[in-house]
């Protein structure tokens, strides 16, 4: 799905609509409601302006005393819906997903569901799989509130982090079997297939040095072989 790019001008279009709406209660109301549903749905809001917006919005239709209060209110959450608009669409996790990048069980990520630990998520159906958008806040235990997207980009930092210390791990190992490799070659004069064919099969030879370092030469050959 393309997102349409929004110009300068369709901005100002924008904002000189909230500024109108704003002259009217009726209006500036019903679409600050609007307006914050769609901020809430999609996690667009700070904790502390939803709670500033849901008090403006129970104070309800009282008339124009009221204006000012709704005015700061639409304008605040509609910028909120603005950048919103203009950035990419978020993904979402299924609880597989969220249970690998958090390292710990589907059940227990449940279980967060449960008790409301991923802010403004309400599983829709008890027994369909939730998918969890990455704007989401995540409660942790010591109550920071952290996006899915924070925790899905340490995930895949820390994967790569770890591919990188295995990778390096493995380019290591290769490095000590080819340098016991040319040690041998060295010992005995030849490569191992000469050797081989020299001293015989390493398994069934009485000569206990041969039998041994012949086995070792032959699993560092197979260490490095594609095959």
């Amino acid at each position: 799905m393309n997102m349409v790019a929004l110009s300068t001008e369709d901005k100002i279009i924008f904002e000189n609509f909230i500024t109108e709406s704003s002259r009217s209660p009726e209006k500036a109301e019903v679409i600050l409601k609007v307006f914050h549903n769609i901020a809430v749905r999609f996690n667009a809001l700070p904790a502390n302006l939803e709670s500033e917006i849901t008090e403006i919005i129970q104070f309800g239709r009282v008339g124009d005393e009221n204006l000012d209060i709704l005015t700061k209110g639409l304008k605040d959450v509609s910028a909120s819906i603005l950048t919103l608009a203009e950035e990419e669409i978020s993904p979402s996790y299924s609880t597989g997903q969220l249970a690998k990048m958090f390292g710990v069980s589907i059940s227990t990520i449940n279980n967060w569901i449960a008790a409301k630990r991923f802010v403004g998520f309400v599983r829709e159906e008890k027994n369909k799989q939730a998918r969890i958008n990455a704007r989401t806040l995540w409660i942790s235990p010591t109550g920071e509130h952290i996006s899915l997207k924070e925790v899905a980009t340490l995930y895949k930092e820390n994967q790569t982090k770890l591919n990188m210390d295995k990778t390096e791990s493995q380019i290591n190992h290769i490095r000590y079997s080819v340098d016991m490799i040319n040690f041998y070659e060295e010992r005995y004069g030849n490569s191992f297939e000469h050797v081989l064919k020299e001293k015989g099969e390493p398994s069934m030879s009485n000569d206990f040095k041969w039998s041994r370092e012949g086995k070792e030469w032959r699993a560092f050959l197979q260490e490095i072989s594609p095959n």
